[in-house]
């Protein structure tokens, strides 16, 4: 259990360096995956949740996290992982614990529109457990540069700021409408 402990903190870290960009998604997300070798054709039920910021450029950055349910058999697999891509396209990869093989993992896979794939590789068993799937996530939308944010005030379009500092005064700040402060 400390391995569990010591693997998801470090990825946690790892996934807080990076570059913090125009727009925050926050999403939900559910999917179903078949893993490929197994005897049952059931998939198994992901739920998580994902936090990406998504440039103006289209890249994508971020991480997630997610807990897999394998019917009749009860919950799997808890995993933290970065993402990184685009809008289209993104990678994802970070380490896990498998509660049914009580064994801790590294994982790696990438996301399309609706479709996951990827693989689980448990550290004591030396096995590879690849993974098809369909999921919630969808390509994001890529914000223009009139959206974005700026100094935690959203800018609407380029043309603010060309308007002089008293009329931005005084539609931002109208206590201070006697203020001699150009």
């Amino acid at each position: 259990m400390t391995m569990l402990k010591s693997t998801i903190c470090l990825i946690a870290v790892l996934g807080s360096f990076y570059v913090t960009a125009a727009e925050e998604e926050n999403t939900p997300f559910a999917a179903l995956q078949w893993n490929l070798g197994d005897k049952s054709l059931k998939p198994d039920v992901v739920v998580g949740y994902r936090s990406v910021d998504v440039e103006t450029d289209g890249d994508v950055d971020g991480w997630q996290g997610s807990i897999s349910y394998k019917p009749g058999a009860g919950f799997d697999k808890v995993k933290v992982e970065a993402v990184t891509g685009d809008e289209d396209v993104q990678a994802s990869y970070g380490a896990g614990y498998s509660l049914q093989q009580k064994q801790a993992m590294l994982s790696a896979g990438v996301n399309g529109s609706h479709l996951t794939a990827g693989a689980d590789y448990l550290l004591g068993k030396h096995t590879l457990h690849p993974y098809l799937g369909i999921t919630s996530l969808k390509e994001y939308d890529v914000p223009d540069q009139a959206s974005t944010q700026s100094g935690g005030v959203k800018v609407e379009s380029t043309d603010t700021f060309a308007v002089s500092g008293e009329t931005l005064q005084e539609t931002y700040f109208p206590e201070y409408s006697d203020c001699e402060c150009e």
